[in-house]
């Protein structure tokens, strides 16, 4: 705990806390702005390229979406490091708080998902969705839908973090159970045919 107050009150943190310049924090405003747009760089495209691997824009060529790749990481990248020098500012409360810990973990999957879906679709596939791809691409939605509302959560304090986080949890559930159900019932006559000759 010594260290994170050490950090927290080291020489870059205050600087970037409490710096006063053009009538406000200034450094710690900028590296915000920088972070919430590294985020929709990041974020933005990958939900385009996970909608598309799950079918919706079928107009939309596949290959077609591969140069979104180099734009999720500079905004991965400029998250990152606005990140990073925005953590020390609050140490003690980023790092003490186990909702960060959810949003990081999150981001860690996200971020993997999101190599593996380039490998599965993109290297050396010719645009080709397989049944991992599109598990991937629901995962990488989940992930990231998890890792926005956990980072929102953190402004706040109390049961409703843990509560709102638990019902989007059970949210994504839900819609992941009534799109099995709905893939089900849109095969048509194979579908229903094996439930009758199970009764």
């Amino acid at each position: 705990m010594e260290f994170l107050y050490w950090l927290q009150d080291s020489g870059l943190a205050t600087w970037v806390r409490e710096s006063d310049a053009l009538g406000s924090t200034f450094p710690y405003t900028f590296l915000l702005a920088l972070h919430a747009i590294g985020l929709a760089m990041l974020v933005g495209p990958n939900v385009a390229v996970d909608l598309r691997i799950l079918g919706y824009g079928r107009s939309v060529p596949l290959a077609s979406l591969e140069g979104f790749f180099r734009l999720m990481w500079a905004g991965f990248w400029l998250n990152a490091l606005s990140g990073l020098v925005l953590l020390p500012t609050s140490a003690v409360t980023f790092l003490t708080d186990p909702i960060f810990y959810v949003k990081l973990g999150s981001i860690t999957l996200a971020v993997v998902g999101l190599r593996l879906i380039h490998r599965e679709v993109f290297v050396g596939r010719s645009g080709i969705v397989t049944t991992r791809a599109k598990t991937l691409a629901g995962a990488s939605l989940a992930s990231w839908s998890i890792a926005i509302v956990a980072g929102r959560l953190m402004a706040y304090n109390g049961n409703v973090r843990w509560a709102t986080l638990g019902a989007l949890v059970a949210l994504l559930l839900l819609l992941l159970v009534m799109t099995a159900g709905w893939r089900m019932l849109a095969r048509g006559p194979g579908w229903s045919v094996s439930l009758r000759r199970s009764t």
